[in-house]
């Protein structure tokens, strides 16, 4: 169930890093930027095993009731 190109190809820039963080409001200088886009990048090929599964008998979870952990 891919759903476009492998995840482990994407690059990601310290500069959408930076972008993101802007937009929720964080205080991020250039440095913090490139190490996060690192460390982004370096989580991304874990997500491909996530696409071996086969999911479609399941349906998405929508919402979480928090009375079932009880």
């Amino acid at each position: 169930m891919s759903y476009g190109r492998s995840k482990s190809d994407l690059k990601i820039e310290a500069e959408q890093v930076a972008w993101l963080a802007q937009v929720l409001g964080l205080d991020v200088n250039p440095q913090e930027a490139a190490a996060l886009s690192a460390a982004l990048a370096n989580q991304l090929p874990s997500l491909d095993v996530l696409e071996r599964f086969d999911l479609s008998d399941y349906p998405p979870i929508l919402k979480m009731d928090a009375e079932w952990y009880d």
